[in-house]
């Protein structure tokens, strides 16, 4: 199955894939809402409060729109014991590294 990416563009993505981009953007969106959060905790006044609060709530339902389509594309496997995960991981890593070799 073609990647986003490579599909956009026209041509090989070399490794780069569908699953790639959703973990991306879920560590970005993780990474935003928690420095919304602390900025909200930071605020001044209420209604700054309130604004960076919001970006928060957004952020968040998001986050979760994105984990469940991780969840069903089976990209993300919450259930896997941590040795599954080592397995996982370090089976990826050698595929990816001789697809870009």
């Amino acid at each position: 199955m073609p990647s986003l990416l490579g599909s956009i563009m026209g041509g090989s993505d070399k490794g780069l894939n569908n699953e790639i981009i959703a973990n991306d953007a879920l560590a970005g969106t993780k990474a935003a809402a928690a420095a919304y959060l602390a900025a909200s905790l930071e605020a001044a006044t209420p209604e700054v409060k309130s604004l960076f609060f919001n970006n928060v709530t957004q952020l968040t339902q998001g986050h979760q729109a994105m984990i469940e389509l991780a969840l069903k594309k089976g990209w993300y496997k919450p259930y896997q014991t941590p040795t599954e995960q080592l397995k996982e991981t370090f089976t990826y890593s050698q595929t990816f590294t001789q697809h870009n070799a």
